[in-house]
């Protein structure tokens, strides 16, 4: 080779390492597949890999190919086959059929592209040439993506009799730990949760990996999964090939967010939730402070986002508008606190910080949620509640590993361990103290679900490992994807029942049939029948639909 030319071989190197990360990311964004968007990603990622890789071109001792360039670089294409081979299997729930098989004709252009490098070793080191064929098979990747042309899908099957109906009541508890609220209710410290323990049916909830908040919640409010209801991440990225809201996960990580948080990541929901299923077919509904719900609706009593809770008093946030308005009169700030409850939830021995303040912000909201809760929920012969209190979220991330400090093998100092423990155990009774009042007061009638979609503990090793290198103090997060938990109690469950098999994906098709109304096709959950006592399942049958989606099965 002339060494006065650059090595051409550098940068087609850097352009094939473009075209395959820019493969990967359009199997995992499939909004991108069309011609133009994806063309326009694909010439991004090329063109950033060749410039990054051109410097080196201009060395003297880059001009020369070697074998050992060659051998290298294929060894990194069979590498990345395996890394996105595991995309693929971790995001399964995320991604639909499509995408998956663009991500396997990625991995299979991997292997074949090392393939085709590993026969060059024998016969020198890489050319223009031979890296012309592992371009045109990435290239060709993502055409085995396209979606054949649509077929006209059935609408909404007409829905059968239903059953007796019944009234929920349905409670959700972010941040909260199976195995904490189960220690607690034993030790007395939440009497009410055990009430409904000895009452009721419970047991852990299987969680959606990776964890993602926005597709996490939504799948429970739909029964689906994400590919399905199309919730897939609760930020994204803003980059020159495009919109991303799905990138490359590592093992026991959450999913990876972009720098943009999309507040709005409901809005690209294609599926129902359960509260406008039963709002649709007749039920009073109402819903406060559900993650990832909005923009709001009309139809219902009430529908108040989360980012209603979070003081975003915007358009959509709450609808109907004047209820909306009602339920910011119930608004609690964390100086209108009542003294005995802050001094409870912040003990002496806190350091000053995050720590003296969280727990105080949490209980605010959860506290607003309630009150609005209170004067909205409907009081007709067929309604449907469901309040989110998420206050537990911080309490728990700043407190959770003092009770669970052996993960990290690390030990809090004391005062500060009993500290952090006494305060998390005080939040978590200050949240049966408001189910207490919330069933008081709401509950006579109605069937009552506990649940969290996901439990909270140590976070994965990768994030530990990063704290503990830091100094940091071990926080507790959902990003490891533990059980959540559910518990069921009143008109049509059995009691002292406890769930072994039950997902987070079961929670919708569950309260369906609760209210009286039909199990739909398309649904990826299941009935927790084993939950109903003996006159529920002696009594009624479940009615089955094809689909509630106006549009058809999904």
């Amino acid at each position: 080779m002339s060494e006065g030319r650059p090595a051409y071989h550098l940068p087609l190197a850097g352009a094939l390492a473009g075209l395959a990360a820019g493969d990967l990311l359009l199997g995992l964004n499939p909004e991108l597949l069309r011609v133009l968007p994806a063309a326009r990603l694909l010439f991004v990622a090329a063109m950033s890999g060749a410039v990054l890789v051109f410097p080196l071109a201009l060395l003297p001792r880059a001009r020369q190919a070697s074998r050992a360039g060659a051998a290298w670089s294929a060894v990194l294409l069979a590498s990345y086959g395996v890394v996105v081979e595991f995309q693929r299997q971790a995001l399964y729930d995320f991604v639909p059929s499509g995408a998956r098989r663009v991500l396997v004709a990625t991995t299979m252009a991997a292997f074949l592209s090392a393939a085709v490098l590993a026969a060059r070793v024998q016969r020198g080191g890489l050319s223009a040439g031979t890296l012309s064929i592992p371009i045109i098979l990435f290239l060709l990747a993502p055409l085995v993506g396209r979606r054949a042309p649509d077929r006209p899908s059935p609408g909404a099957s007409p829905a059968p009799l239903r059953a007796p109906r019944r009234n929920l009541l349905v409670v959700g508890l972010e941040g909260a730990s199976w195995d904490l609220l189960t220690t607690y209710a034993s030790e007395g410290a939440m009497p009410v949760v055990a009430r409904l323990l000895r009452e009721g049916a419970a047991g852990p909830f299987a969680a959606l990996a990776p964890y993602d908040r926005a597709a996490l919640w939504t799948t429970a409010a739909t029964g689906k999964r994400p590919l399905k209801h199309g919730v897939v991440s609760s930020r994204r990225w803003e980059t020159p090939g495009g919109t991303l809201r799905l990138l490359p996960v590592l093992p026991g990580s959450p999913v990876p967010g972009g720098a943009d948080p999309a507040p709005d990541a409901a809005a690209s929901r294609r599926s129902l939730t359960f509260w406008e299923i039963l709002a649709a077919r007749g039920h009073e509904a109402a819903v406060l402070g559900w993650p990832a719900s909005f923009p709001a609706r009309e139809g219902l009593v009430l529908w108040a986002t989360d980012i209603f809770f979070d003081g975003d008093m915007g358009a959509g946030t709450a609808l109907p508008v004047e209820a909306g308005a009602r339920a910011r009169l119930f608004r609690v700030s964390p100086d209108g606190l009542d003294r005995p409850l802050a001094r409870s939830l912040v003990p002496e021995g806190l350091a000053a910080g995050e720590a003296r303040i969280g727990p105080l912000r949490g209980a605010a909201r959860d506290l607003t949620v309630t009150g609005a809760a209170l004067a909205a929920l409907p009081g007709g012969p067929q309604n449907v509640s469901a309040l989110v209190l998420s206050g537990l979220r911080e309490a728990g991330g700043l407190f959770g590993a003092a009770r669970n400090s052996r993960y990290w093998g690390l030990s809090i100092p004391e005062p500060e361990a009993g500290a952090r423990a006494a305060a998390l155990r005080a939040y978590y009774r200050f949240l049966d103290d408001l189910l207490g009042e919330i069933l008081e007061r709401e509950g006579r009638d109605r069937t009552i679900c506990l649940f969290t979609p996901v439990g909270w503990g140590p976070p994965p090793v990768l994030e530990a490992v990063s704290r503990f290198l830091r100094g940091r103090t071990p926080t507790a997060s959902p990003d490891a994807a533990r059980d959540g938990f559910v518990l069921l109690a009143g008109a049509g469950v059995r009691s002292g029942v406890r769930l072994t098999s039950a997902g987070v994906l079961d929670l919708a098709p569950t309260l369906l049939v609760l209210a009286g109304e039909p199990l739909a096709r398309d649904m990826d959950g299941r009935v927790l029948a084993e939950a109903f006592d003996e006159r529920f399942t002696e009594s009624a049958s479940v009615p089955i639909v094809s689909t509630f989606e106006a549009a058809g099965p999904q």
